[in-house]
């Protein structure tokens, strides 16, 4: 193979003869490419939660691959260091330096998360499972709902999206809840909004705008008050046959359809937008303790996650162990379910039945409890 002679330095600012394949040139080109690529996107991922989607829609899907990206810039950086180029090794690490604050936000080490539910105090627990109209394709999951969902303990308070009323044997389900008290809110068709609560419910309301959004004013033992909003968020719009297409890794021979699903995204990320615009200023008036559950249909990397989570903490940030993701499909990539809280409670566990099967989204449950007053 031929070889010429080429001087370059050694990573730390000196220079040294060398030779230099015209394989190794060509490698070094093809690593640059993509390590400035996936920089450049990783960046853009960044600035994604503070870029409204009316401004720039498209950025919502380069948020949503931010694990990926993030993964892909480390590899690239350890790349350059097995190569000797420690100075573009260092410059990449500049690049990941803003994602270390972000990591929790999708994957928490257990060693760290303790959870501490045995505690004293007035605890309460809360599920939160978008149910998919109890089946997956055509095939009816009520029986598996009903034994997974009969388990003891019981959760305290449910909050269920797509719960579709016209499902055959939907009253077993309502049997489960007999003694509850519940809301319904109508999200379309027969698909409901429904929560469940053990302790009463004094109020409640709907927000109903490009999206769905219910809330309970539930009273815990007979004293302590708090605000569940149950929320169902407008859709990604990635149909059956989109995830087969991205599953399959077919979409990127099918330019149409990519362009295709990079428009919905962007047209419904900016529909999200607008009502958590609207919930928000329901829950910045909220008198009481208060928890926002539900499917929100993006991830932490997005504008609508960084609006709806101001002021709040999140239940996987402070008590979640290993990788966050609650939607199956798409490789189990992505977390678009959360359970967010106010600064009087406190999260004393939480948890994602990843071993769950029954649904498209994989139900979270909590255990939450008010701060003792000082």
């Amino acid at each position: 193979m031929a070889r010429y002679n080429d001087t370059y330095g050694d990573g730390l600012g000196g220079a040294r003869p060398q030779q230099r394949t015209i394989f190794g040139v060509l490698l070094f080109v093809i690593m640059m490419a993509i390590t400035c690529s996936a920089s450049v996107a990783l960046i853009i991922a960044y600035l994604t939660p503070y870029v409204s989607p009316s401004t720039f829609g498209s950025l919502t899907i380069v948020g949503i691959f931010a694990p990926i990206l993030y993964i892909t810039v480390v590899i690239c950086m350890l790349v350059w260091l097995i190569m000797g180029r420690r100075i573009i090794a260092a410059a990449v690490a500049v690049v990941l330096i803003p994602g270390l604050f972000q990591i929790s936000s999708f994957y928490n080490i257990s060693l760290f998360r303790e959870a501490d539910a045995e505690r004293g105090g007035r605890s309460f627990t809360l599920l939160s499972y978008n149910v998919h109209g109890f089946s997956l394709g055509s095939e009816s999951r009520v029986d598996d709902f009903v034994e997974y969902l009969s388990k003891e303990p019981m959760p305290d308070v449910v909050c269920f999206q797509e719960y579709l009323r016209s499902t055959d044997g939907i009253e077993r389900i309502d049997s489960l809840f007999g003694s509850y008290h519940s809301y319904e809110t109508e999200e379309y068709e027969d698909l409901k909004l429904v929560t469940f609560s053990r302790f009463p419910i004094i109020d409640s309301g709907s927000i109903r705008t490009q999206g769905t959004t219910q809330w309970c004013d539930v009273v815990m033992y007979e004293r302590d008050t708090v605000r569940i909003f149950n929320n169902h968020l407008y859709t990604m719009s990635i149909s059956d046959d989109d995830r087969k297409y991205i599953d399959a890794g077919s979409i990127l021979a099918d330019g149409d359809r990519m362009a295709s699903i990079i428009d919905r995204i962007a047209d419904h990320s900016n529909l999200r937008a607008g009502h958590v615009d609207t919930v928000r200023r329901v829950v910045d008036v909220t008198p009481y303790p208060h928890v926002l559950c539900g499917d929100f249909n993006d991830t932490p990397m997005s504008y609508v996650y960084r609006s709806i989570s101001r002021n709040l903490n999140d239940a996987f940030v402070d008590k979640g162990r290993g990788y966050g993701y609650t939607f199956r499909p798409m490789h189990s990539i992505l977390r678009i379910d959360y359970m967010l809280y106010s600064d009087d409670l406190e999260c004393r566990s939480f948890a994602t039945d990843t071993d769950n099967e029954l649904s498209d989204h994989l139900p979270l449950s909590a255990t939450f409890a008010q701060k003792m007053q000082q």
